[in-house]
């Protein structure tokens, strides 16, 4: 079943997501806004681009409630997660795009994103609608403002590094062209993400330690293939 369309919310959300797996969800999808904010600024001037790329207020991301049994399943797979990597043993979970956005709607390690996100998983790409404040991207022009659109990327996570591929990027109904996502922007941009991933999350234990027991993690047809390491 094809995903529901991002709607318009009348309710103001919260100013700030939470972290999922005791990862930064935050971290995540700013760090991907960061770069749909810098290809407009390189197109544009800049107050044109903050304008026509980004918004005063949020839009509400509608996913399918998940059934019972999709959510006993979904949370089954997030403990046997948890659990492989507080025992240091390897395993390796599959979850499907529905089995994330349950968790997404559901899990405390999620808060704030619920209702703000929404992923698809397809032939190895995630297609990400997302809405998410710009607030903590420190520049003054874009204090209450909000990214709502759709990124669409391949990712891996080895090493303790993550790798993204970012084939498209939709922001406010406007698309960016695909040639200025260059490999050597994207390898700058990977650079400063990982700096940044490893900057916040030793500010957080409980994130650093999950993902150091974190073997590696991709995208593979349909799934996150998700695999903890044996220490």
């Amino acid at each position: 079943m094809e995903a529901p369309p991002i709607m318009q919310t009348p309710p103001p959300a919260p100013r700030g997501m939470g972290c999922f797996a005791k990862g930064c969800l935050t971290l995540i999808v700013v760090g991907l806004v960061l770069v749909a904010v810098l290809v407009g600024g390189s197109l544009f001037v800049l107050n044109r681009a903050i304008h026509v790329f980004t918004s005063t207020e949020p839009v509400q991301v509608q996913v399918r409630p998940a059934t019972p049994a999709e959510l006993q399943v979904a949370k089954a797979k997030l403990d046997t997660l948890r659990s492989a990597a507080r025992n240091h043993q390897e395993a390796t979970i599959e979850f499907n795009a529905n089995e994330v956005n349950t968790l997404i709607a559901n899990e405390p390690e999620f808060r704030g994103a619920a209702g703000h996100a929404r992923v698809a998983i397809a032939n190895s790409i995630a297609s990400l609608d997302v809405s998410a404040p710009l607030d903590s991207m420190r520049w003054k022009r874009l204090k209450g403002r909000w990214f709502n659109g759709n990124i669409q990327f391949g990712f891996s996570y080895v090493d303790e590094n993550f790798s993204f591929d970012i084939r498209s990027v939709e922001a406010n109904g406007h698309q960016f062209p695909r040639a200025i996502l260059t490999s050597d922007f994207m390898r700058s941009f990977n650079r400063s993400f990982n700096e940044s991933f490893h900057r916040e999350s030793g500010k957080h234990a409980d994130a650093n330690n999950l993902w150091k027991h974190i073997k590696m993690a991709s995208l593979q047809n349909d799934k996150l293939v998700v695999t903890t390491r044996a220490m």
